[in-house]
């Protein structure tokens, strides 16, 4: 199999439309990079809008996904960051970005990213990272995404946490649902 970034492909499937290899590989893989334990991706999968994976050839290099989560826990995340107001019901999250190291430095995020980008379009999104992750907290390369007030500690990690948005009004306007969905 060649390892060339040009036989790079991105695809985004629902995850009831994946294979149980895909699934299997897609959780392993995300729980190795250290993102989310196994019993979490499979607990949350459910809840899974689309499945980001990142191939070359037929092996997989990096995945990434889009969840709908509970109103309660996004409602959470943006009280935890001060802008309660910002809270957009549908929004969805931009997570378990996890790419092995033997595969970085070959685009394989910037696919799965523009991909994802596609796939979303205008809807509202955000994401929740790390601070010390300083791969992708770092604000000066980011051009999407716009951080959400403060950084803050919550019950659901023992790390320092940024949420970051994008597509979000500044207050939330339940009358343009046509736009958020």
């Amino acid at each position: 199999m060649s390892e060339n970034a040009h036989d790079l492909r991105t695809i985004i499937r629902r995850p009831q439309d994946c294979s149980e290899k895909m699934i299997k590989t897609f959780i392993e893989m995300v729980a190795a990079g250290g993102e989310a334990d196994a019993h979490r991706v499979e607990h949350s999968l459910p809840y899974t809008d689309a499945l980001i994976i990142s191939m070359i050839g037929n092996t997989i290099v990096g995945v990434s996904a889009l969840l709908r989560p509970r109103t309660s826990y996004l409602k959470h995340l943006f009280e935890c960051a001060g802008e309660p107001r910002m809270c957009n019901p549908y929004s969805l999250e931009s997570c378990w970005l996890s790419v092995p190291p033997e595969h970085r430095g070959k685009g394989i995020w910037q696919h799965n990213n523009a991909a994802k980008r596609v796939y979303i379009g205008n809807r509202p999104y955000h994401s929740v990272r790390r601070v010390e992750n300083k791969n992708v907290a770092d604000l000066s390369k980011e051009t999407t995404y716009e951080h959400v007030g403060k950084d803050f500690y919550s019950p659901i990690s023992k790390d320092k946490l940024r949420l970051m948005a994008a597509n979000h009004d500044l207050v939330f306007d339940p009358k343009k649902t046509f736009v958020y969905m």
